[in-house]
């Protein structure tokens, strides 16, 4: 039996995303995990208690984040839009509120707005919904872009422009004023703030001001709640009912909700974790800098990429040396608006990984010069 002739045109034109550097990390425990953006440091430990305290309770269903108050008073009060629950709504992770997203405004012949580079699910996952990724090429290395680079691309069609902020995979953080920029051109502006906790400044406020803006967040980084999977945007509450109505029921577990609550309940340990993140970035990025030929981007995330073209070293070779010496990272051959084979990148871990870390590159390096 011909199983195809079944199959939807949003199935055809889907494309499975690689994960196996995810898989690597699991098979090989030994490996230092500076691949994924996750924070190396465990969960808090009234999180680690508030999931075993539960865990005699799984036998339930959780209940709906439509009538779970009490989690979206938290993520407002985090947000710093206390009382505002209603401004709120939650996913299985923030690729499943982006989704909701794409279903909720993209029809067959739209178009979407996304930088390049930028989260590279973003644009897999636009066919499935008849719409066009319109690219949103950066004006130099540095990953820097202009209001010009993003309304220049605005047609007819444009429903949508979706950025990370700080940007995946590269770090990069796009002005407030062409946030506002975009905002006033009158299309829906979605800005990724996934790792906004390391970074100088977030758009929250904008929202009174701006009905199209809507912010998404995730718990995986800062939080360092990545395995419990979830994601929360904030807009105004009429986006807020639309996404909700195509939202699958019960889509937070009961794992996730008490985990979350319990994250947010002690900002204390989150902000340590940042403080250290960001003063081992800082660290990381000044003294890769002096490598000669090695070229960090600036980043307000909790990991730096890295250049290797003036090294005459390819990227995926300091990837390799690395994973040989225990630390599995990222390479970037050849990748949605990286072309080549001359970026790697490395998240931020303990201390002494980023020693570790920094030993073995100028290893690297230095053999490949000499050689």
């Amino acid at each position: 039996m011909d199983i195809t002739k079944f199959v939807s045109k949003s199935a055809k034109v889907g494309e499975i995303y690689n994960l196996n550097h995810f898989r690597t990390g699991w098979q090989d425990q030994s490996l230092r995990r500076l691949m994924g953006n996750e924070l190396v440091y465990p969960p808090s430990p009234k999180v680690i208690e508030a999931v075993k305290n539960i865990a005699g309770k799984l036998n339930y269903y959780p209940e709906d984040i439509l009538t779970d108050v009490e989690l979206r008073e938290k993520l407002a009060e985090y947000s710093g839009l206390p009382g505002r629950a209603d401004w709120i709504t939650c996913g299985n992770g923030s690729m499943e509120i982006i989704d909701m997203l794409y279903e909720t405004f993209l029809d067959e012949g739209d178009e979407i707005l996304i930088s390049t580079p930028d989260y590279s699910p973003y644009a897999r996952r636009v066919a499935l919904y008849g719409a066009k990724v319109i690219d949103v090429l950066p004006d130099d290395l540095d990953f820097n872009y202009s209001l010009q680079s993003y309304t220049a691309k605005i047609g007819p069609r444009t429903k949508m422009v979706l950025l990370s902020r700080p940007n995946n995979p590269d770090g990069h953080f796009v002005s407030r004023d062409l946030v506002i920029g975009l905002l006033k051109t009158g299309i829906i502006v979605c800005i990724d703030e996934a790792y906004v906790e390391f970074a100088t400044e977030r758009v929250e406020d904008l929202l009174d001001s701006y009905d199209n803006l809507i912010v998404s967040h995730t718990f995986s980084k800062a939080m360092g709640l990545a395995g419990i999977r979830l994601g929360w945007i904030i807009a105004n509450p009429t986006i807020i009912k639309y996404v909700n109505q195509i939202r699958t029921p019960l889509n937070v577990s009961l794992v996730t909700h008490v985990a979350a609550i319990a994250a947010i309940e002690d900002a204390d340990y989150i902000r340590e974790n940042v403080k250290r993140v960001v003063a081992d970035r800082e660290f990381l990025a000044a003294e890769i800098a002096k490598i000669p030929g090695l070229r960090p981007i600036p980043s307000e995330a909790n990991f730096v990429m890295i250049d290797s073209y003036e090294s005459g070293v390819k990227g995926s070779e300091i990837y390799e040396f690395l994973l040989k010496h225990g630390f599995i990272t990222r390479s970037f051959v050849n990748g949605r608006g990286l072309p080549g084979d001359r970026f790697f990148r490395i998240t931020i871990g303990t201390h002494e990984d980023t020693l570790k870390v920094l030993e073995l590159v100028k290893e690297f390096v230095a053999n490949h010069v000499t050689a």
